[in-house]
């Protein structure tokens, strides 16, 4: 591969990286993702099912009780797979190949 291909390539990986973190945690979480993958309607559905009702909420869960819940309630084996999953999804879905 070319230097300047793979430089390019490169770069609009670290952008896609960069969007990402200006995501709306709805968006990436899709109701059409969480109704694939989980028990759950969308993603707000499922932090109340934990009794998540606020920021404060969601950062005094314990993780194993999150660990959990993802995996009793989704097809994943944890919240690190389910973020990953979300996130290719998101990417094929938001910036095709080649775009």
């Amino acid at each position: 591969m070319q230097t300047k291909r793979r430089l390019e390539l490169i770069e609009q990986e670290c952008q896609k990286r960069i969007n990402f973190k200006e995501i709306q945690f709805t968006h990436y979480f899709s109701n059409q993702f969480m109704e694939k993958h989980t028990q759950f309607f969308c993603i707000e559905e499922l932090l109340e099912s934990l009794g998540i009702t606020c920021k404060n909420d969601l950062e005094s869960l314990p993780i194993n009780t999150w660990e959990q819940k993802i995996q009793q309630s989704t097809t994943f084996s944890s919240w690190q797979e389910m973020l990953d999953q979300a996130g290719s999804e998101y990417s094929l879905k938001n910036f095709p190949a080649g775009v």
